[in-house]
């Protein structure tokens, strides 16, 4: 038994994400906060995704189908046997977070909006030093004050390209950091790898406080809102691969 996958355009980029990324989508998806098997996931019962033993690639669209279910009403998806699509809930991500931006636009560009949000609230809570640091790493002019930089760096978020890359690996890997205890497995330049190094700490800060609001935090936030980091993550590298071979 498992929820099953609703054909979604915004989630085929699961079928090309290398594993290590699948990984730590899954562990969002099948563990919760201390580590222990979510009571309602179906994943790691299933009999495919048991045989697949780690190779998520096989089983991508089980992976999606269970993201689906967590993002929508339990009661309803119990009437349409299936859960909402990505975008839906993408939108229900941001709208919590209070994001202003275009919600008709492409998925991408919602995403880099919350990318933008993310790294906002982590800029924020950053020393002075560890600001200077980072604007060195992402190639910031280092005349800017502190908040043009910043306003520089969601304006690049926004446009995307590398800096929209860059930034969107720095947040999924401390998202990582913080709720699972372990980075994304990915072969990085010394200068992005300082800059992970360098956030780490302030959007861990950020993200613990986001998911300990109340209002916002329920059992299907604290799945939802990583998920779609990660998955706006791979997205992002998937745009830079394709720019690198074109």
């Amino acid at each position: 038994m498992s929820n099953k996958y609703k054909q979604d355009k915004n989630l085929e980029v699961l079928r090309y994400a290398d594993n290590e990324m699948l990984s730590i989508l899954v562990k969002y998806l099948t563990t919760d906060k201390n580590g222990k098997t979510r009571y309602t996931e179906t994943l790691t019962k299933n009999k495919k995704f048991k045989e697949a033993k780690g190779d998520y690639q096989q089983v991508w669209q089980l992976i999606a189908g269970e993201l689906q279910h967590f993002g929508g009403d339990t009661l309803a998806n119990l009437f349409r046997r299936s859960g909402v699509e990505y975008r839906e809930i993408l939108i229900d991500v941001c709208k919590k977070l209070k994001i202003k931006t275009d919600y008709k636009a492409d998925v991408v560009d919602i995403e880099q909006a919350l990318f933008a949000k993310l790294f906002n609230d982590s800029w924020e809570k950053m020393s002075e030093s560890e600001k200077a640091e980072l604007r060195k790493e992402l190639k910031i002019d280092a005349s800017l004050t502190s908040s043009a930089a910043l306003a520089a760096i969601i304006v690049a978020i926004r446009m995307g390209g590398f800096m929209s890359y860059q930034i969107a690996i720095i947040v999924a890997n401390a998202v990582a950091k913080t709720l699972l205890g372990q980075g994304l497995a990915l072969a990085t330049n010394a200068g992005l790898a300082r800059a992970i190094g360098i956030f780490a700490g302030p959007i861990g800060i950020a993200i613990t406080v986001l998911l300990s609001v109340p209002a916002i935090s329920g059992p299907a936030f604290r799945v939802t809102l990583p998920a779609v980091v990660q998955i706006a993550a791979i997205r992002q590298q998937m745009l830079k691969d394709d720019k690198d071979i074109f």
